[in-house]
């Protein structure tokens, strides 16, 4: 035992002395902390106003003072660089809106831009310090792995029957005992209940008497102390907290002599069971929207006001662990049935959502797109910040593995696709994704990922959407990325074994099946374009960019550059970089010993045309900004150029000085030239659509993917391109960027075809890349095809004619998302299975989820097309979907019957229909008929009154006077309905007439009953 006045340090980091003393603030000869060393440096950082060091507001120190950054631009990529910099674990969330409290004083930073590989916050491109348009409400945070590390138990409550009730114990010396009761009290009881998440006291829990039950003994594990106790005279405020803030007497094994062992309930205890609260819609049980059960309904709570408080208490209450992430905006897709809780304010120490102020049950001002999610610790999800590539050649190649659980594990190859490798390389430091593939494996392989989708432009696996742990047998999913440093042959273009080019970020994929010709092997006979009709967008032979960090030329040649005599630049040069040949790229210039880019402000046809003329090239075809071939780094020399086109450098052209300039490398300026004595045959090809038959124009030229203006194209242009397809005759020639706004140039104008031309390029046009259009104008075409359409079926519903959305692709069923998914779409599915006229277009997975690929989404049908293919939309499987997202379709046919009507108070009647149970919804208000506004209404609406009709489920709730604009008033606007409403008089809805609604917005309803004809 020490003697008098000696320190002795506690496992959990209790300070002790003999005698009475503070039990914080000490720090104990030789233990591991982290002792201040003086003063912050300059651009030091730190996390403030969070749970613990690894997670809170970043806070800057400049100039002698700390001062936070605005969220403006804040990206997990910035987080990343704050995590690094107070030497936590990789970055998880990146939360803005001041998550972790409003800071104080100067707001540093302002639109921070990171690589996420830099060392501190001041190597990012920002606002010069100081230089913001922020308020505090905008303070960014960071959420770093390490803050997901617990911290080593020293209090709990033993012996209860719940984690919140029992015996006071503490851990000492590697042994847990008790806290003699006779000093014990409220405010004691109040620290402890508050430091484990467990609310607040239920009442006085008075010591155990001496001589307490042996069952009853402080000690459950092995090592404790049996009918010990370690502290007496235990004296708090109530406002500490934790006990190690308050007084205590010195610590020795004991009995107690009076009082006995002082116990505490808190109201986590009494909490009801099952629990109240779930997370929906997530990959696990720990992740997801937030979800609250009250008056026998579950609900939703608004991201008002939520924050990482609230969302710690989610966590804690499910016993999820550390709180990861508290996302608003539906992050996890919009809820149903009522918004119950708004406004919900949080301490982050309460037991229960329940404990926490809110509005009042059901009060609210929110719409299902402002739903809170919480991600925590014990989802897994920080896991896929572990991830190595395994069996390959080198290591930005194999296998791709995910720890968890301390064991390796594989992702499931079923929805594995190029947009989540590119962030899987990046994410490792790896080049560009070559390729995404996947592999058989044994049985007895972990699948640790069962789906992952992502769209490309995360910054790490995080941000996409993915279904964890484990998943029954599949094949693994496999990634090559260029190793970094890797030079890239075929002009700038690595190709992989298969003779398929790099795959770049931000680049749309060929679909499987779709073959590229290898360079200089022509696809028809010598002197005719080459033609690829099924390659999609983006999958150029020769990609427009290649990201920062992949050589396009040995060391020591600058990219796409060829190099002077001395080899060293000299003042004024330009080199075009990061492009797919020497005479397309990022735009740089040489001036004061370094290289520099130019920024897009008022960058123009004229000024491409002087860089072309000063590296060598032919005219230029292209005047790109928007950092088209990447970010550069280094200065940005010059900006607001104005050249006449015929001045011999850019130095000769008028510009503000050298290095002044309001610009980031977000926007440096590029040019297209064309090559010297190139020859290349143009190629076309249609993209937008899923049928290689339909879509947007496309050519190439330059190595470069562009589109064709709709100025004076119709169906003869249209015929003479299904011909050279071998589409067979025109159908349509749609305008105005039907199939989507193509990006890259805008490359033929004008286009002018007598009808008889052999193929599309002996057309008139004028000069390749001169036009006056906009993406907004691009040229499409329909052709009739030579191949079937698309199968397609509706599944598990109660008739042929209404279910699921499944499509027949490559030989495997899959289902359709319901992202834009409307009654035009579900048209052109009943046209083409026959039957008859679309009722409704139901999504989030009406008749169940499906199994499989996600084939396709975001389709915006006309209504008017043949077949599914001829309809817009990404390329197939090319979507970050679940299956619980499916689309649906009920049409007209078969009839269905009809249920018994029941009376009801409110008078309600469908008129201009096609019999009782379907029409403009009109109700009887004083004696006179009225329509409803189609403000707000929806399916829960229309259920209700075809309800009350006696007309079976509804079908839909068409609005915009589906029916025909009525007569009369208009009695009812903003009606919201839960669907159980016996009549539309008890949905909540503005006072009777009161309205800002015409009779073009006159409310429809289709019900499933007699309309069904």
């Amino acid at each position: 035992m020490a003697a008098p006045g000696a320190l002795r340090c506690a496992r959990g980091g209790l300070a002790l002395t003999w005698g009475l003393l503070y039990l914080a603030g000490v720090l104990c000869s030789g233990e591991q902390g982290q002792p201040r060393s003086g003063a912050p440096e300059e651009g030091q950082v730190r996390l403030a106003g969070g749970p613990h060091r690894c997670a809170g507001r970043v806070e800057v120190f400049h100039a002698g003072r700390w001062g936070t950054v605005c969220d403006d631009a804040w990206e997990l990529p910035d987080a990343q660089v704050s995590c690094r910099q107070v030497r936590c674990g990789p970055a998880l969330w990146a939360p803005g809106a001041a998550q972790f409290g409003r800071g104080s004083g100067e707001i540093w930073l302002d639109d921070v831009t990171c690589a996420g590989n830099e060392t501190h916050l001041g190597q990012c491109h920002a606002q010069p310090w100081g230089h913001n348009d922020c308020f505090h409400g905008e303070d960014a945070g960071a959420v770093c792995a390490d803050s997901l590390e617990p911290e080593p138990p020293h209090l709990r409550l033993a012996g209860g029957r719940h984690r919140c009730a029992g015996r006071v114990e503490l851990l000492h010396l590697d042994r847990w005992a008790g806290v003699c009761g006779h000093t014990w009290g409220p405010r004691e009881a109040q620290v402890v209940c508050r430091y484990l998440g467990c609310g607040t006291p239920l009442a006085d829990a008075p010591g155990d008497a001496p001589g307490d039950a042996p069952g009853d003994a402080p000690g459950d594990a092995p090592g404790d102390a049996p009918g010990q106790v370690w502290l007496e005279q235990v004296s708090c405020e109530g406002t500490e907290r934790d006990l190690r803030h308050c007084r205590a007497g010195p610590w020795r094994e004991r009995t107690c002599d009076q009082g006995g062992v002082a116990r505490v309930a808190c109201s986590g205890s009494a909490l009801a069971t099952p629990p109240q609260v779930r997370l929906a819609s997530g990959p696990g049980r720990c992740a997801g929207r937030v979800e609250v059960l009250h008056l026998g309904r579950w609900g939703t709570v608004c991201d008002d006001t939520w924050a990482f408080p609230a969302a710690a208490v989610v966590c804690r209450y499910l016993g999820c662990g550390q709180v990861i992430a508290a996302p608003p905006r539906a992050r996890f897709g919009p809820g149903r049935g009522p918004v119950w809780l708004d406004g919900l304010t949080c301490t982050g120490e309460e037991a229960a959502p329940s404990e926490c102020r809110h509005k009042g049950w059901g009060v609210h001002t929110c719409e299902h797109s402002e739903d809170a999610g919480v991600v925590c610790a014990g989802s897994g999800l920080a896991d896929l910040t572990h991830l190595r590539l395994a069996e390959g050649p080198h290591r930005c190649a194999g296998r791709l593995q995910v720890l968890h659980e301390g064991r390796w594990g594989g992702v499931c190859g079923l929805t594995w696709a190029l947009p989540a490798a590119r962030v899987t390389c990046r994410y490792l430091g790896c080049g560009p994704a070559l390729r995404a593939g996947q592999v058989s494996v044994g049985r007895e392989e972990l699948t640790w990922v069962e789906s992952l989708r992502c769209n490309g432009s995360e910054w790490s696996l995080l941000e996409c959407q993915v279904r964890l742990w484990g998943a029954p047998y599949c094949p693994h999913a496999t990634l090559t990325c260029a190793q970094p440093g890797e030079a890239l042959t075929r002009s700038g273009v690595t190709t992989v074994p298969s003779g398929e080019p790099l795959a770049l970020p931000g680049a749309s994929q060929p679909r499987p099946g779709a073959t590229l010709a290898p360079p200089g092997v022509p696809q028809v006979s010598p002197g005719v374009p080459q033609v690829s009709p099924g390659v999609p967008p983006g999958a150029s032979p020769e990609p427009s960019g290649v990201p920062p960090g992949v050589t396009l030329a040995p060391s020591g040649v600058s990219p796409g550059v060829t190099p002077t005599p001395s080899g060293a630049p000299e003042e004024g040069q330009v080199r075009l970089a990061g492009g797919p040949h020497r005479c397309a790229g990022r735009v740089e210039v040489f001036h004061a010993g370094r290289w520099g880019t130019v920024c897009d402000d008022a960058w123009e046809l004229p000024d491409a045309q002087v860089s072309c003329r000063q590296v060598r090239c032919g005219p230029a075809l292209w005047a790109p900004g928007a950092a088209q071939f990447g970010e550069g780094a280094g200065p940005i020399w010059l900006d607001r150029l104005s050249c006449a086109g015929n001045e011999a450098h850019l130095a000769e052209c008028p510009s503000r000085p050298w290095g002044a300039h309001t610009c980031s490398h977000r926007e440096d300026a590029g040019a297209v030239c064309a090559e010297p004595g190139a020859g290349a045959a143009p190629q076309v090809r249609l993209s937008g659509a899923p049928d290689r038959c339909a879509g947007r124009v496309e050519v190439l030229r330059a190595h470069l993917w562009g589109t064709v203006c709709d100025d004076g194209w119709g169906l003869r242009q249209a015929q003479v391109l299904c011909a050279h397809l071998g589409c067979g005759h025109a159908l349509e020639a749609p305008g105005a960027a039907r199939y989507g706004q193509g990006a890259g140039p805008i490359w033929l104008d004008d286009v002018t075809c007598t009808g008889k031309e052999r193929d599309f390029f002996r057309c008139a046009h004028r000069t390749w890349g001169e036009n006056n259009c906009r993406h907004g104008e691009d040229a499409g075409v329909v052709c009739a095809g030579n191949s079937s359409s698309p199968e397609v079926r509706l599944a598990a519903g109660p008739h042929l004619c209404a279910g699921r959305v499944e499509v027949l692709h490559e030989g495997r069923w899959g289902t359709v998302c319901d992202h834009g998914w409307d009654l035009r779409d579900a048209q052109v599915i009943c046209r083409q299975l026959g039957c008859g006229e679309a009722l409704s277009a139901p999504g989030h997975a009406h008749f169940g989820q499906g199994s499989g690929q996600v084939w396709l989404s975001d389709l915006t049908c006309s209504g008017r097309e043949r077949h599914l293919g001829h309809c817009p939309a990404p390329p197939w499987g090319n979507n970050t979907c679940g299956h619980e997202e499916d689309a649906a379709v009920e049409c007209a046919a078969p009839h269905l019957s009809v249920p018994t009507p029941s009376p009801e108070p409110l008078q309600v009647r469908l008129a201009a229909g096609p019999g009782r149970c379907a029409g403009r919804v009109e109700v009887l208000h004083l004696g006179r008929w009225g329509t409803v506004c189609d403000d707000t209404w929806d399916l829960q609406a229309a259920r209700v009154t075809c309800r009350h009709l006696g007309c079976g489920p509804a079908i839909s709730a068409p609005g915009g006077a589906r029916f025909g604009p009525g007569r009369d008033p208009v009695w009812l606007d903003q009606v919201r309905c839960s669907g159980e409403e016996l009549t539309l008089d008890r949905c909540e809805l503005r006072q009777w007439g009161e309205h800002d609604c015409g009779h073009e917005e006159d409310a429809g309803v289709v019900c499933a009953g007699e309309s069904c004809r």
